[in-house]
């Protein structure tokens, strides 16, 4: 998939400007949780332990631009129940585990284009069928050439 969303933001630069995101950097992020101390990561690991849900397919349907930080996104036009539950749950267990999130809606998408200036009236796009089968822990550092992400671990959903 990180292929195909990373054709999508050539094609949409090419309308829109901007800094393509890397093709090894593509994501949906569940749960920012910033820098976290070692200890506190074995509680992050085991309540992504607990989740128990099914696999599901995200339609990447609809592109969309924030002028405020000037990000253009792909993003389906229906969050399907299963992400929901997906992101509830590990926000939930976060919680109970001390994190903190910040109050706004979830707006599941990924980020295609930075610094990109893209007037809404020329977003169209081919949709992207995504299957989700699994979701992961990333760590993100930060290099000269922008951020760098590894997996952590990986958790398998129900097929």
């Amino acid at each position: 998939m990180q292929e195909a969303f990373f054709r999508a933001g050539q094609k949409l630069r090419r309308r829109c400007g901007g800094r393509c995101t890397r093709r090894e950097n593509i994501h949906l992020t569940l749960a920012f949780l910033g820098a976290v101390e070692p200890e506190r990561l074995e509680r992050v690991i085991a309540t992504a332990d607990q989740i128990r849900l099914p696999a599901f397919a995200l339609d990447f349907n609809r592109l969309g631009w924030w002028r405020q930080n000037q990000v253009a996104w792909a993003a389906s036009s229906e969050t399907p129940r299963p992400l929901l539950d997906l992101f509830n749950e590990l926000q939930l267990g976060l919680v109970q585990e001390g994190f903190k999130f910040d109050e706004r809606r979830f707006l599941p998408h990924v980020t295609l284009l930075r610094k990109a200036h893209c007037p809404a009236v020329m977003l169209d796009s081919e949709p992207l069928l995504w299957r989700v089968n699994d979701f992961v822990l990333v760590r993100s550092t930060l290099q000269e050439d922008g951020p760098h992400y590894a997996i952590v671990k990986r958790w398998p959903l129900a097929v």
